[in-house]
C-alpha cells in the first residue's frame, strides 16, 4: 500500500495564527515565542502579511507596524502569509524550510526529496 503524502506544500496561504501554530507545534516551541519571530519578521525585516480589507472586500497589502502588535490575536485573525513570501523570508534568514508547509526538502538542492 502506497503511503499517503500529505498535500500541505501545495497551500498558498495560511492565515497568520496558523502559520504560529504549525510552525510552534514542529519547532516544539511555545506560540508566543513563534508568534513573537513572524511579528519581528513582518515589522523588521519585511516579511509581507497580507489581509483582508474589510470595508471593499478586497485583498490589501502590508499595514503600518501600530497594526502588528504580538499577542493581538483580534487584530491578526484575519492577516495570512504567502507561502512565496514566507519561503522567501526564511531564505533569506539562512532558517530551515518547515516540514508542515514545505514538506520534507534536501538542503542542498532545495527540491523535494521523494
Amino acid at each position: 500500500m502506497a503511503t499517503r503524502q500529505p498535500l500541505t506544500q501545495f497551500v498558498e496561504s495560511y492565515r497568520f495564527w496558523d502559520v504560529v501554530t504549525l510552525w510552534a507545534r514542529e519547532r516544539l516551541e511555545h506560540e508566543d515565542i513563534v508568534a513573537g519571530a513572524l511579528a519581528r519578521g513582518v515589522v523588521c525585516d519585511g516579511l509581507k502579511l497580507q489581509s483582508v480589507d474589510e470595508v471593499n472586500d478586497r485583498a490589501v497589502e502590508g499595514s503600518s507596524a501600530r497594526d502588528r502588535e504580538p499577542g493581538r490575536r483580534e487584530r491578526l485573525s484575519e492577516e495570512f502569509l504567502l507561502r512565496k513570501d514566507f519561503r522567501d523570508w526564511l531564505l533569506g534568514l539562512d532558517l530551515r524550510l518547515p516540514t508542515f508547509w514545505f514538506g520534507a526538502f534536501d538542503a542542498t538542492s532545495d527540491r523535494l526529496r521523494r
